[in-house]
């Protein structure tokens, strides 16, 4: 029988585990992209003038599926589009997509089709709610939009619908709209199984610049406004970024992490209505969309890289992501690998380049498709050294059986010792006895030449040991301590500990807000100025 253990995982998105370090850069890392588009507006029902717009995609562990809620969209002759459909289709692999043909609605003079909701302007966010009773266990808010309402001006009031399966969808009585006061489409419903609450991040009135805000829901009808969370343009970002034009959260480990669709327009103007662009702006990233990171510990307070490397890139001139890429609510993680959907755009997010495709003869169906990514287990962001060596030094980790390092050192080296609180080497475990780490690869064991086991440590050291890391051309993404639990005992404790820290700190049910700082003494956050010889690339940290 196979040994029961604990797994304590530390990433390197942040300071928190993390003591000093030196010569090493924190670096945004870039998805592999999928050679080809897994998704086309291809079905026998789809027309030249319509377009692949807004999508969710779930992978559903009851069923082991893949499914996915897309929009279709059809370019209009004036200044509006059509209004937009929603359609379904599933998948085994992730990669070839089914098209069911459901019959509910007629469309074009026939029910052969996907369609699910009756025909209007809308954008739904959708997820799988694993709280609620089975008739209800999907969930989805939505906007729609209709004639009436943009004669009347209206924003967009978001509503409620829910499902059993995720083709039939069921509206409750006396509650729509659920709110009021968002700014027209792009937003993404999560729910915080530790809160035990909705979160929806969306863009708000007025709406430019573009930027995010949080409100969350313990019911999905009464929301409370958390405010602005995450607002472009600060000093590492170029001029022309200071638009967010929506943000797709999703949980990774102990974070809230974020693909961020980022919007490049003109430094001057607010707006993209720019029909005439010079032919010195025309080459640039104006009317682009990249994907980038953000990160939180809590899903209210978010960061970004310093470096604002983008995860998925657009392309050049000629290619599938030479308009934009849209990022698609939560990625899927499947053997701990993570699997980036994304929507590809020729377009660009500006009326001059619409002109252009136009003029071009594209059809509509043509400009849009699905594309994948992968991101391998942890590779989000690590710490990296060049030819000159970096360090870190960890704070205290658990007496594990066994470490496990995840690192690129192909071409490179990692090495590793272990030390007091006091900084002494302990015997047995110096870096001269560790067995250099040369491979690319998760899970690669840390070993040292005495055969000394870090169980050892537990009764003349337990008060904590340390890990001191030395790369060299290499990348550090995270390092895991494996804990014996044979009676489940630690796994209990942990899960106890972390749950504790949750309605503390992160409940609304206290007399204190989820928001204020604790009493006391702040904790240590990590390395500062003089400590951790922070350079250029790091976390902002508050």
């Amino acid at each position: 029988m196979k040994e029961r253990t604990y797994r304590h995982k530390y990433l390197l998105i942040d300071n928190a585990h993390i003591l000093e370090m030196g010569g090493l850069q924190r670096t945004v890392n870039q998805a592999v992209k999928h050679p080809e588009p897994v998704f086309r507006m291809d079905a026998p029902w789809d027309q030249d003038d319509e377009m692949l717009n807004f999508m969710n995609v779930i992978r559903d562990e009851d069923e082991g599926i893949f499914k996915m809620w897309y929009c279709v969209i059809r370019r209009g002759g004036g200044d509006h589009d059509e209004p937009r459909k929603l359609a379904y289709a599933t998948s085994t692999d992730g990669l070839h997509w089914e098209r069911p043909e459901l019959g509910l609605l007629e469309i074009n003079g026939s029910k052969k089709n996907n369609y699910i909701v009756p025909v209007f302007d809308m954008v739904p966010s959708i997820i799988k709610d694993p709280s609620d009773i089975p008739d209800r266990r999907y969930k989805m808010i939505f906007s729609v939009l209709g004639k009436e309402m943009t004669w009347a001006r209206f924003y967009s009031p978001l509503n409620l619908a829910y499902s059993a399966d995720g083709i039939h969808w069921q509206r409750p009585v006396h509650v729509n709209p659920v709110l009021r006061g968002i700014s027209d489409d792009c937003f993404s419903l999560l729910y915080d199984a530790d809160r035990r609450k909705y979160l929806l991040f969306t863009r708000r009135v007025p709406n430019l610049p573009r930027d995010i805000s949080l409100y969350e829901s313990y019911d999905l009808v009464n929301w409370e406004d958390k405010g602005r969370v995450l607002v472009g343009g600060d000093e590492h970002d170029p001029p022309e970024l200071y638009n967010f034009y929506y943000m797709t959260p999703f949980r990774y480990e102990d974070f809230f992490l974020s693909m961020v669709a980022a919007q490049y327009t003109s430094p001057i103007s607010e707006t993209y209505d720019a029909y005439n662009c010079p032919p010195d702006w025309a080459n640039t990233k104006l009317g682009q969309m990249d994907i980038q990171l953000a990160c939180s510990r809590d899903g209210r307070n978010w960061h970004r890289p310093v470096r604002r490397t983008a995860v998925i890139p657009c392309e050049p001139d000629g290619t599938f992501d030479d308009g934009g890429v849209y990022p698609v609510e939560r990625p899927v993680v499947i053997d701990g690998q993570t699997w980036i959907y994304y929507l590809s755009s020729r377009n660009r997010h500006s009326y001059w380049h619409e002109d252009q495709l136009k003029k071009s003869g594209l059809p509509p169906r043509d400009s849009a498709c699905a594309r994948l990514a992968k991101m391998p287990e942890d590779h989000w962001v690590s710490l990296d050294a060049g030819s000159q060596e970096g360090t870190l030094l960890t704070k205290p980790i658990p007496f594990g059986h066994e470490i496990l390092v995840n690192a690129d050192a192909d071409g490179g080296s990692v090495e590793a010792e272990i030390i007091t609180p006091f900084g002494q080497v302990i015997e047995g475990f110096s870096r001269g006895e560790c067995v250099r780490l040369k491979a690319d690869g998760e899970n690669q064991p840390l070993r040292w030449t005495s055969g000394r086991k870090t169980t050892e440590l537990s009764n003349d050291h337990r008060g904590g040991i340390l890990m001191r890391f030395y790369l060299r051309s290499a990348k550090l993404y995270s390092y895991t301590v494996i804990e014996p639990d044979p009676e489940g005992n630690c796994a209990a404790y942990w899960t106890s500990a972390r749950w504790c820290e949750i309605i503390k700190h992160k409940s609304d049910n206290w007399d204190r807000l989820s928001t204020e700082p604790a009493g006391g003494l702040p904790p240590h956050g990590g390395p500062g100025p003089e400590r951790g010889q922070e350079k250029p690339g790091e976390m902002v940290v508050d």
